[in-house]
């Protein structure tokens, strides 16, 4: 067996807007893409999982884009070689072609499913996907709310926020990162992902494996309100400027805020250290940033106790009530999954993904040769 590199992302999340999708950015960049359509229980993910195990073993780097509201499942997988990559296009997420037969196939697995089997339990399946949709509702309501509680928490900390330091360790950090000589990207890319999501089980995140053949991460702790992502978004705007690739990590819970920024050329991440996502120094080469000790005055926490104290209380709460409404979906989806099942005629799922199979190695088989 070849050893190859498997990257996890997410491109859709759910959020405090509802559920935000970054799709669009994960397909506009390949050639080919099958897109997988039909109801829940159709085997959507376990046939991208099992083309993407016999690509792994082919030697084939691969790209798994994660479900936000399934910890277990895949919504996509992208063989960036060979530029091709197979979706879930159905809800909350829908892909659809722009180029049909061209660049996008349209697979509906839905056509081996047997209806006349579902019909016999239609208003369970009815009260099921209603229930689903009602908890994924409250899930979104109630993450806005706790948006509401961080804005105000951000505001106490602004007020004690030194905005010229900051400045000054944004420009000390550019010099540190843009270090001259460096070779400019021939065809400069912006791309956008989740390096995590808020799921059922929480908050989840793949910096580790985003970030582990990076040469260098800078880690950016703070509070909130500390300038973390305004110093990321300039760095990302200035290696952008330098006619460098970046990669930008919007935070899963506000996607106008950006957690990380990788520059691929330079070997460079910067990353948002702290909660729900923290990350502590551990590799040689991994140096921290505190834009708390650096630009805030301290004796804000103390000044402010109380009120922080019950800001984060507060914000906690509504994070695990977003948290238990995502759960309660998922129990719920499972449910409605075991009718699917039953209705699926599976082998001719199975015939279906081994045409996929054999199209994809054949295309690998062409880059080889080229």
């Amino acid at each position: 067996m070849v050893l190859m590199g498997i990257k996890n992302f997410y491109a859709g999340s759910n959020s405090s807007q509802g559920f935000y999708s970054l799709y669009d950015q994960a397909t506009s960049d390949l050639d080919r893409v099958y897109i997988l359509k039909g109801g829940p229980g159709t085997g959507k993910s376990s046939f991208m999982r099992k083309i993407g195990l016999i690509l792994m073993d082919k030697g084939l780097d691969l790209e798994y884009l994660h479900c936000s509201s399934d910890n277990k499942s895949i919504d996509g997988i992208i063989i960036p070689k060979i530029k091709v990559g197979i979706f879930d296009g159905t809800a909350p997420h829908i892909i659809e072609p722009k180029y049909p037969g061209v660049v996008e196939t349209m697979i509906d697995l839905g056509a081996y499913r047997n209806d006349a089997y579902l019909a016999k339990f239609k208003s369970t399946i009815i009260s099921l996907t209603n229930d689903i949709s009602t908890n994924f509702k409250a899930a979104y309501q109630t993450m806005k709310e706790a948006k509401e509680i961080h804005l105000n928490k951000e505001d106490i900390y602004l007020s004690s926020m030194d905005f010229d330091k900051a400045n000054v360790i944004t420009e000390d950090l550019m010099r540190s990162i843009f270090t001259p000589p460096f070779e400019k990207d021939k065809n400069p890319k912006v791309t956008k992902r989740f390096f995590g999501a808020a799921t059922p089980n929480g908050a989840v995140n793949f910096i580790d494996n985003i970030t582990e053949d990076l040469s260098k991460r800078y880690i950016i702790k703070g509070r909130p309100g500390s300038g973390k992502s305004t110093l990321m978004k300039k760095i990302g705007r200035h290696a952008e400027a330098e006619g460098l690739s970046v990669e930008y990590y919007p935070c899963a819970f506000d996607p106008n805020s950006i957690d990380m920024v990788i520059i691929p050329t330079l070997s460079v991440a910067i990353v948002d250290g702290t909660a729900p996502h923290v990350v502590d120094p551990f590799r040689l080469n991994d140096i921290v940033v505190d834009m708390f000790r650096l630009c805030m005055d301290t004796s804000i926490e103390e000044t402010h106790k109380k009120e922080i104290g019950e800001l984060n209380m507060a914000y906690q709460t509504k994070m695990t009530l977003a948290t238990n409404f995502l759960s309660e979906a998922k129990r719920l989806h499972d449910r409605l999954e075991d009718y699917y099942k039953q209705s699926m005629d599976f082998e001719k799922v199975n015939k279906k993904r081994e045409e996929v199979l054999q199209e994809i190695l054949y295309l690998a088989a062409i880059e080889e040769t080229t």
